[in-house]
């Protein structure tokens, strides 16, 4: 028995397949899908996204959004996702840095907090990223 997986931002089907089990970023922690999962809908975090068949794994960077698990189908909404031969090391490394060195400055909290989540994400795009093919 195989999940029916489709994961969805506003541009595009990033992806849609059968797979064999889903490891997802929910927003209390990573969680693993299996066929027969529990019906269930999850809050997403920003995280690695990885889609698991018999043959090979995908790797994704995702911007959080929900998950809905039922009847071994699988929908993933998230406003962004790359897959990680998408991800261009070097734009996310100068952003990182950039990013990094702006902590330095005085910042209103809402600004401190929106840096924060840009770290975070470049962290997570370089760490899908180490998963691209050679």
């Amino acid at each position: 028995m195989k999940l029916e997986v489709k994961v969805i931002t506003p541009d595009r089907i990033v992806y849609e397949g059968l797979a064999d089990s889903l490891v997802i970023p929910g927003k209390d922690g990573y969680f693993g899908v299996l066929p027969n999962h529990a019906p269930m809908l999850s809050a997403l975090d920003i995280g690695e996204l990885k889609i698991r068949n018999e043959f090979q794994e995908y790797y994704y960077a995702i911007d959080g959004g929900f998950c809905e698990v039922r009847k071994n189908k699988v929908m993933i909404v998230t406003s962004s996702a790359q897959r990680a031969d998408e991800i261009d090391d070097n734009t996310v490394l100068a952003s990182l840095q950039e990013a990094k060195k702006r902590l330095n400055s005085k910042l209103e909290s809402k600004e401190l907090l929106q840096l924060q989540i840009a770290i975070r994400k470049a962290s997570v795009l370089l760490e899908v990223s180490k998963h691209r093919r050679r």
